[in-house]
Order: C-alpha cells, then sequence, then structure tokens
C-alpha cells in the first residue's frame, strides 16, 4: 500500500532511527499504533485525520486483518515492511503534514476569539450528549437557547473537579489546576478517556497561548510538561502519547484546523471542522470540543489584558514625550 500522508515529526524520527523494528501495540478497524521507543506510538491510519507520529495510507480493508498485536514491523525513511512480508507501506511520494504549521499564521483579536467561541457553543449544545457534554452549561456558565441536556452519573461523578479545574486556569492558578488535574488524567473510558481529551484542548491552547506571547505565561510549560509526565502512570499508553504530543502544541489534524479557525485568520469554515472533530471515537471529540470551549474562555481573556496593558502603556509613553515647540 502507499502512503498519502505523513506527519512531519514522524519523518524525523525516521531519519534519526534507520531500520527501526517497531511492534505492533494495538488494532482497531480503521488504525494500528506501532510501539517505538519503548512507550512512543506510530499511528497508521486510512481515515480522513491523522495524528502526530501518524501516518495515512490507502488501505480500504481493516488493519486487523493483515496484522496483530506483537507483529515486528520495520521502519525505514522510505517504506514500512512487516518482518513476515504481509505488508509493505511505501511511503516516498506521501505529502507532508507539519504538526506545528499554526504559530505561522496570524492571531485574531481577542474579540474575534470571543464571537467565535459563543458561536461553537451554540453549535456544541445542539449535539447529541455523551461523556462531558452534559457539563456544557455548568462549565461555560451559560444559559442554553435549548433545554438542558440530561446529565450521566458518567459527567456527574467529575463535575464538580472540572468546574474548579477551569476556575482555576481562568484565574492563572496553575498550581491548584495542577493538584486538580490528578483527579481529571485516566478519568473515563476507552482509549483516550474523556477527561483526558478535555485536558488535551486545554494544553494545546495554553501552548498555543504562550508560543505566541514569549514569557508572558512563565508557568505554562511546567504545567503541560508535569501534566505528561504524570499520564504516563496513569493513563493509557494511547492517552499519554495524545496528552505528550498536546503539551508540545500538536493534535491531529482536524482538531488542528479547528484551531486554526478559533485562533487565527483562516477560511475554512467553523462548524464544519467541529463536525469533523466531534465524529472521533465515540465521545473523545465531543470531550475535546467542551475542552475548546472552556480554553477559549481563559484564551480571549487573557489576550484581553495583554492588548489593555499595551494600550496602557501607549499612553503612558504618549503622555511622557516633551511636547514640541514652535
Amino acid at each position: 500500500m502507499n502512503a498519502i500522508t505523513a506527519a512531519d515529526d514522524l519523518l524525523e524520527f525516521l531519519e534519526d532511527h534507520p531500520s527501526f523494528v517497531a511492534r505492533v501495540h494495538s488494532i482497531f478497524p480503521h488504525a494500528v499504533n506501532l510501539l517505538v521507543l519503548e512507550d512512543a506510538l506510530v499511528t497508521l491510519t486510512n481515515q480522513d485525520d491523522i495524528t502526530p507520529m501518524g501516518l495515512k495510507v490507502d488501505c480500504d480493508t481493516s488493519f486487523a486483518e493483515f496484522m496483530q498485536a506483537g507483529d515486528e514491523i520495520v521502519l525505514d525513511i522510505d517504506r514500512f515492511t512487516a518482518a513476515n512480508g504481509l505488508i509493505t507501506v511505501n511511503l516516498r511520494n506521501a505529502e507532508v503534514w507539519e504538526t506545528r504549521s499554526m504559530l505561522i499564521l496570524d492571531a485574531l483579536p481577542a474579540e474575534t476569539v470571543s464571537q467565535t467561541r459563543f458561536r461553537l457553543m451554540r453549535w456544541l449544545e445542539k449535539q447529541s450528549v455523551q461523556g462531558l457534554l452534559p457539563l456544557l452549561p455548568r462549565l461555560t456558565r451559560q444559559a442554553m437557547s435549548s433545554k438542558p441536556a440530561n446529565d450521566n452519573l458518567y459527567s456527574r461523578h467529575i463535575a464538580d473537579d472540572l468546574e474548579a479545574f477551569t476556575q482555576a486556569i481562568n484565574s492563572s492558578d496553575w498550581e491548584p489546576a495542577l493538584h486538580l488535574a490528578d483527579r481529571l488524567i485516566g478519568f473515563g473510558m476507552g482509549s483516550t478517556p474523556a477527561c483526558d481529551d478535555f485536558l488535551a484542548a486545554y494544553m494545546v491552547v495554553l501552548r498555543i497561548a504562550n508560543e505566541l506571547n514569549p514569557a508572558r505565561f512563565p508557568w505554562v510549560r511546567e504545567f503541560n510538561d508535569i501534566i505528561a509526565s504524570k499520564a504516563n502512570k496513569r493513563t493509557t499508553l494511547i492517552s499519554a502519547n495524545m496528552l505528550r504530543h498536546a503539551s508540545e502544541g500538536r493534535v491531529s489534524l482536524n482538531q488542528q484546523q479547528l484551531l486554526q479557525a478559533c485562533l487565527f485568520k483562516s477560511d475554512k469554515d467553523l462548524i464544519l471542522l467541529a463536525e469533523k472533530v466531534l465524529q472521533h471515537g465515540a465521545s473523545s471529540g465531543g470531550d475535546f470540543l467542551l475542552g475548546l470551549v472552556c480554553a477559549l474562555e481563559w484564551y480571549q481573556n487573557a489576550i484581553t489584558e495583554i492588548s489593555k496593558e499595551g494600550d496602557k502603556t501607549w499612553v503612558e509613553y504618549k503622555r511622557l514625550q516633551p511636547v514640541p515647540t514652535l
């Protein structure tokens, strides 16, 4: 089979580790994870979305038909080859996806981000509720335009901790937020538990804000690194990899495009992008979207404060300038 798209970080890994022998870690109908370096994953998929350290291939059958856990796959810069000879993936003509491309775009002002967040939130409240989505009205403190969704035992159990976490982040009280994150990491079912998807959205938004405003949020890097480190022992390997990528500002292609539409100048349709993200997993997409609308509240407030300080500095500068004389 042929590779269609390859993540740039995967290609960097292949260049640094020629003829690396990976093992099949987990298999799903539309994706397979290869274990490398003891705790990192390379993900092959035949779907439209692609993850960091990922590869999209032109396969129209289930990976389970020709792979099983424990199989060895030799990874080279131009091809992947199964040790048993049942599969070869040609990488030569693959398009390269830049996983960190968002920061080269023009950032939107806080007011526009606020409007985009409100639009996304109003759309999200109309979607079928699974996972953490019943908590949307509570975590955003908004009166919904439609009938509130019935919550469930699953979301109700973690509601107080999630609300306290969002409040701590909004106040930039990162140490209490880290303490609360201990209760969130790994909470939920599936290969990426619900609260991990929620946290991933926060971590990537925090990372973007820090990159756009160097030294303004000195706590962000440590905050993200600690959560990623905690995840190594408290959640699934797939989810721990997701959180590590998010801590570095990298998410899946669909999530990346949605973030671009929320934070940067983009000509893509916000709702169409959100729909793509929502379709991921049983509830993972919705859990990520809930985290995103919550994280955007912190972002818009933080950027507004920076803008006000800039205006104040400019006024003070003008006041101190000498008055020209005739």
